[in-house]
């Protein structure tokens, strides 16, 4: 064994390859294990992204590769620790250091929980108020979301901390890595709540409450809804909307959302007669319909900024036909999915 190789930190690759499978073991000389780490928590993570949120993906199957990602990072933390630790030749040398403290043990516990590396070092008071200063914003956090960024600040802070209080010299190369490895667990942190956030934003989950958009969605399916800014609707797609006023006035105990299809768009004008549904005089092929609608609603020019949607189960559907044109700002995106159950999962339009 090398000098250089002798003078690895396990516990410093464990916390390298905390911010990405693969850096710990490169940190430690292997280089081939390392690049297989980082490139199959890459594949396991963008295909389980993939299949959960596309389309054309399979939620089944997402949540399996998501699973396995969690399972390979955690198996990397410990296979980073081990590489090196075995390396070694020192006999006194502690797995989970206890009698012979470890700085980058202290780093580690200060990013599962600010407070836990202080306490470790013996640092109680410091320990116990950074531990229940995170405790608290945890809980706060989830009401309030401008103190997301307190927790990362928290654990960049201690990181930080518990590393320089560390009873040994410290050079300047290390208060230097020490500060650009606390900068970035504050990125990664930040990210790591903001994330699902994030998500919110840009996509919704919709349970099918009736019966009203039968055969094409069922009581109890799961639909996935884009939420695009700017998002304009087409003929044919499927969207979740907010009760519009006058909705509320025919029914008001309205729930919180719907869904219909959209069938006329802004300055088209739209027709039901005899079972059949005009646009622009011309008959509307509708192969996802359950039956015919058996009402009349005449000739109308659907309005700047508003739309016409109906139920595909027609005749037993709260909808346009019932209460008039839909104004575009009550739309929250379009479903473009069924996630749920496992055997209905299927792309929409």
């Amino acid at each position: 064994m090398s000098d250089f190789d002798s003078n690895k930190d396990p516990w410093l690759a464990v916390n390298l390859s905390m911010f990405f499978p693969g850096i710990g073991q490169i940190y430690g000389g292997n280089i081939v294990r390392g690049i297989i780490f980082l490139g199959s928590q890459a594949y396991f993570l963008s295909m389980g992204f993939w299949h959960l949120f596309a389309a054309k993906g399979n939620t089944v199957t997402g949540f399996i590769y998501l699973f396995i990602a969690s399972i390979a990072y955690l198996f990397n933390i410990l296979d980073s620790h081990l590489v090196i630790y075995y390396k070694h030749q020192d006999t006194i040398r502690e797995k989970i250091p206890r009698k012979y403290k470890n700085p980058w043990f202290a780093v580690f516990a200060s990013r599962i929980l600010p407070g836990l590396g202080h306490l470790y070092l013996q640092k109680s008071i410091l320990g116990l108020i950074l531990l229940t200063s995170s405790l608290i914003f945890l809980k706060l956090d989830d009401l309030f979301d401008p103190l997301l960024i307190v927790v990362p600040i928290l654990t960049a802070i201690a990181t930080y901390h518990s590393y320089l209080i560390f009873p040994r010299p410290h050079g300047s190369l290390g208060r230097s890595f020490i500060s650009l490895m606390a900068g970035l667990v504050f990125f990664v942190s930040l990210i790591g709540n903001y994330f699902p956030q994030w998500i919110e934003q840009r996509f919704e989950k919709f349970i099918i409450p009736s019966e009203s958009m039968k055969p094409t969605l069922q009581i109890g399916d799961m639909v996935f809804v884009s939420k695009v800014a700017n998002y304009l609707p087409r003929r044919g797609d499927i969207i979740v909307f907010t009760p519009s006023e006058s909705i509320k006035t025919k029914d008001p105990q309205s729930p919180e959302y719907y869904i219909k299809r959209v069938i006329a768009t802004p300055g088209e004008i739209v027709e039901i007669n005899q079972g059949k549904v005009y646009i622009n005089s011309l008959p509307l092929d509708e192969p996802y319909i359950t039956q015919p609608p058996l009402y009349y609603l005449p000739p109308e020019v659907v309005p700047a900024k508003n739309y016409l949607v109906l139920g595909d189960n027609r005749n037993n559907s709260f909808d346009s036909h019932v209460w008039g044109f839909l104004p575009k700002e009550t739309i929250v995106g379009k479903a473009y999915k069924i996630g749920w159950p496992p055997e209905r999962i299927n792309p929409l339009n």
